[in-house]
């Protein structure tokens, strides 16, 4: 048979691969080459017949990385395999009552069998010297066991060998035994290895489906399991109810009788609850994104934003570790959305002081501008009260003070110590209202007031920043309306709103205009 003809068997990535006799591999490879299946290969077995027994030794060395199922032909020389042993694939062992079944008709080789020929095949013929010397005859005593034990010699010939007729009449005119030619050709193998091939795509077929329907099936569930994280970590505002909750979803996801979680801030790792010495020890020395518990029935995670190392996670003692990878990998899935959310939890944390120091700065400006005015008032008349003790003492020396100049500086000492007083008591209040908001935290009482006093007392307390050369602000509200609440808390609405306007709408403008529209609507 030429070269080219033949499949090798590690030539290609093979799927399904068919051993075969040595007498019938070529019809076999050629029927393979003929239907130009790329996935199917062929190997051959010595053609021994069972003497002495084929094993499954003597078909590992045949097998090559690559092969999903193992098709093996025979009659005889397979009747003694059982189950294949370990690392064989999923083998099918196709038995023929007769091994020319493979290449012919069954009627036509039985009747053949039945009328006593001798039935060889091309690849037999090619090398029927050796084929008879592996029999046990020298070629001159062979025609006597011919004679003995057949009428004549039947080749069955497939057309995989042009020079069979030459072949046959060489044995012929050794042997002295009749011989004769039977053209059979190669659809029969063909049919039988194409049922063979689509019985094993069907098989592939369904495996693959099944397959993908788990895979689906499960990845389906990672995600909505995913999701379901998503959706109750993004509800989580602050860093300990976000690590509660990874907490709750790694019990409820895989069941560990042990989880313990370190947090980590600027590489310092820090524990809420008491961890076991050993295990904190193992989780500080992790430096990949994960690994096994000491005892292999749990994982290490590190749970991180970019570079930022923002927890370690021990999941020990795993209800079910024959699924540890698969609980592994989901956790990895998960452990992006853990890392968002303490990040999103300490950012806003951050924003938040932030915004308070921004707020304890606009109420320290505003308090100090509500002091500016009783302490110039003060300042103002404690200064005029020193005036005119000065002249009065003055006067006094040079024993030019009249009766009128003490009553009036009496009239003038006595307003002058109540103005002092109002204003000196009117600071106490405003200081003691930023400690209750600054320092106490607690909020300030509500009392009817003017929302137009309130805003007025803004603007001015905005002061330089509000150059009304450069901002026009236009006030429309009833000087009479009243309503009931926390002066201050409106103070902070409007200086935000504000300010704000001052740093983004107002960015790189030399023109600028403010327009606060106030309206009573029902209640």
């Amino acid at each position: 048979m030429a070269a080219d003809n033949v499949v090798p068997f590690k030539a290609m990535t093979a799927r399904l691969c068919i051993l075969g006799c040595d007498n019938f591999h070529q019809e076999v490879c050629a029927a393979i080459a003929a239907e130009a299946w790329p996935d199917v290969a062929a190997a051959a077995f010595p053609a021994r017949c069972g003497c002495p027994p084929l094993t499954w030794d003597d078909l590992r060395s045949l097998l090559t990385e690559g092969c999903s199922q193992l098709v093996v032909l025979g009659s005889a020389c397979v009747a003694g395999f059982g189950e294949p042993p370990a690392g064989f694939p999923t083998t099918r062992i196709v038995k023929f009552e007769q091994c020319f079944h493979q290449v012919a008709d069954r009627q036509l080789v039985d009747t053949a069998i039945a009328a006593g020929c001798y039935l060889a095949t091309p690849s037999w013929l090619a090398n029927w010297r050796k084929q008879i010397r592996e029999m046990g005859f020298a070629a001159e005593d062979a025609g006597e066991f011919f004679h003995d034990v057949a009428k004549e010699l039947v080749v069955l010939d497939t057309g995989i060998s042009p020079e069979v007729g030459k072949y046959l009449a060489e044995l012929s005119e050794e042997l002295k035994f009749p011989v004769r030619l039977v053209p059979t050709g190669l659809d029969h193998t063909r049919l039988l290895l194409t049922k063979l091939v689509l019985e094993w795509r069907l098989d592939q077929a369904r495996q693959a489906s099944a397959e993908h329907d788990r895979k689906h099936a499960n990845e389906l569930a990672d995600h909505i399991a995913a999701m379901d994280i998503l959706m109750r970590l993004a509800r989580t505002q602050h860093e300990a109810d976000a690590i509660a909750s990874i907490e709750d979803l790694f019990r409820m996801l895989f069941a560990p009788a042990a989880l313990h979680y370190l947090r980590v801030e600027n590489e310092i790792p820090m524990s809420r609850d008491p961890i076991p010495s050993e295990m904190r020890d193992v989780m500080r020395g992790l430096h990949e994104d994960y690994a096994w518990t000491p005892d292999g029935n749990g994982f290490l995670l590190r749970i991180r934003r970019g570079e930022e190392l923002l927890g370690l996670v021990a999941v020990d003692q795993l209800a079910f570790p024959a699924y540890r990878e698969r609980y592994l990998n989901l956790a990895l899935t998960v452990t992006g959305v853990c890392g968002l959310a303490i990040e999103n939890a300490r950012n806003r944390q951050k924003l938040l002081e932030a915004e308070k120091m921004a707020s304890l700065d606009i109420l320290v400006a505003g308090v100090a501008h509500e002091i500016n005015t009783p302490l110039g008032v003060g300042l103002a008349a404690a200064s005029a009260l020193q005036e005119q003790s000065k002249q009065l003492t003055d006067g006094f020396s040079a024993h030019t003070m009249t009766q009128s100049d003490l009553q009036n500086y009496l009239q003038t000492a006595a307003s002058s110590g109540d103005l002092i007083r109002r204003n000196l008591e009117r600071i106490g209040h405003l200081i003691e209202a930023f400690r209750q908001i600054a320092v106490d935290g607690k909020p300030l009482a509500t009392e009817p007031f003017y929302l137009r006093d309130c805003i007025d007392d803004v603007i001015l307390s905005l002061g330089d920043r509000l150059p009304a050369e450069r901002i026009a602000v236009n006030i429309e509200c009833d000087p009479a309306l009243t309503i009931v609440g926390t002066p201050g808390d409106w103070v902070s609405i409007f200086v935000n709103l504000i300010v704000n306007s001052l740093k983004h709408g107002f960015k790189g403008r030399t023109q600028a205009c403010i327009d606060i529209s106030v309206n009573a609507d029902g209640k």
